[in-house]
């Protein structure tokens, strides 16, 4: 899908917060490589799911016809809605939705939005996967397994900055409204003593007031007080902890034991995603389509802030069977060859040579490699710059991609943890030979 009309009409949805700015451009990001013709938005309740719903339907109105069901409503009522919407026609009972759309002229293709579409019963979402249209479901939970699956990620410091900027809140303040909030827009835009507020001017006025002069003279009498017990307090008593040396002979040293890579965890969400580079990297989900966003999908090849890498110990190679060639089918021996103290930047994982040349056409100006791995049984072509001698160089070369590529978070991966992924591939295709 050409993508450039929508990022361009994008920039000027204003009123939206800055994590809601970034989903948007997740999925434009996603779009522009897959043909995906069903998305799915989950996230907790007050998560922004109803605004993104909304903002989709305007960002996407210019080449669509599109349709929005809002439960509740019962499937009746949702089906008659949507010949409204579309073709401003009316629902027939007596024949199928499907053959009632199909039957319909349209000058541009369809698109429908569901909100909260858990409601929906899920053979009636079927019904509505089976119409000749995009399909966008936002919801708390998957609602189908099929699809592109982008989360919603928790509220952001610079949310709540942009949503409460008028209330003037300091950051301790502001600190406090997001926590209490737990994630849910709802909450953060509620006032945190509107509810004490109230309850106060309901409580009948008793009691009496205390004059000025009294207020100040124990003011100071409480100050003297404690000025007076601050002095005179006893000092504690020190204890000396005394902490037993173990002479080095009682341990002995040993080697470390030989650690296998460690295997990455996934999400539930095929495409996460994204799960795309919160403040707190996400890790890599599975590919239901074309391409997963570079996320940080092995938790011992991802380097920090701090420029630290996690080592991964590789195996040592004990020869037990004969081995089978193996014909590389891009730039694994390239990729082999480099210093494995090196590090690379994490582009993309595609799931196709297709979406490969796609990217490359998208961006011919970077020189990037490629190598195959496995991951949950499905082959998957994972996008490098490389090699740099260290995570700052990369991280300044991150830093000159081009916006959109920025924004799907590429992140900085070790050499040695990429050399390790294609040794785990060389080892599969082995196996299925010497099978």
């Amino acid at each position: 899908m050409d993508t450039t009309e929508l990022q361009a009409k994008l920039a000027s949805l204003s009123h939206l917060t800055p994590s809601q700015h970034e989903w948007l451009e997740r999925l434009l990001f996603q779009l522009a490589f897959n043909d995906s013709k069903q998305i799915q938005a989950t996230g907790a309740v007050g998560a922004g799911k109803s605004t993104l719903a909304m903002a989709v339907a305007e960002l996407f109105s210019g080449q669509y016809n599109v349709a929005m069901l809002n439960p509740p409503l019962d499937e009746a009522k949702a089906q008659q809605q949507l010949m409204q919407q579309w073709f401003g026609a009316v629902w027939q009972a007596d024949s199928s939705l499907a053959e009632q759309v199909n039957a319909q002229p349209s000058t541009l293709p369809l698109l429908l939005i569901i909100d909260d579409a858990e409601h929906f019963s899920n053979s009636f979402l079927q019904q509505l996967e089976a119409l000749p249209c995009v399909l966008f479901c936002f919801s708390v939970q998957k609602v189908a397994d099929n699809g592109l699956v982008l989360t919603l990620g928790q509220i952001t410091t610079a949310d709540a900055e942009y949503l409460l900027q008028h209330e003037n809140l300091n950051s301790i303040e502001l600190a406090a409204r997001l926590a209490s909030a737990d994630g849910n827009l709802h909450l953060l835009l509620q006032s945190a003593d509107s509810g004490s507020a109230a309850e106060a001017s309901q409580q009948p006025q008793t009691g009496f007031r205390l004059s000025t002069m009294q207020l100040a003279s124990g003011a100071a009498a409480l100050v003297f007080i404690a000025v007076l017990a601050f002095v005179l307090w006893p000092e504690p008593e020190k204890k000396v902890v005394r902490i037993p040396v173990v002479p080095a002979a009682v341990m002995p040293a040993s080697e470390p034991e030989e650690l296998l890579p460690a295997e990455p965890i996934v999400s539930e969400e095929p495409v996460t995603e994204a799960d795309i580079a919160e403040t707190t990297p996400q890790l890599m989900p599975t590919v239901p389509d074309e391409i997963v966003v570079a996320e940080i999908d092995d938790a011992t090849s991802a380097i920090t802030d701090d420029n630290q890498a996690t080592v991964v110990v590789e195996p040592a190679d004990v020869e037990t069977e004969p081995q089978v060639a193996v014909d590389y089918l891009f730039d694994e021996v390239q990729l082999l060859a480099a210093d494995k103290q090196q590090v690379a930047l994490q582009l993309a994982v595609l799931s196709s040579d297709a979406a490969l040349q796609r990217f490359k056409s998208a961006y011919p100006q970077l020189m990037t490699l490629t190598y195959q791995r496995s991951w949950q049984g499905k082959m998957q072509l994972v996008l490098l710059l490389a090699p740099f001698t260290n995570a700052t160089e990369a991280k300044a070369e991150r830093d000159q991609l081009p916006e959109a590529l920025q924004a799907t978070g590429p992140f900085v991966k070790t050499m040695q943890a990429v050399q390790a992924e294609i040794k785990a591939q060389q080892r599969n295709q082995q196996s299925a030979g010497m099978e």
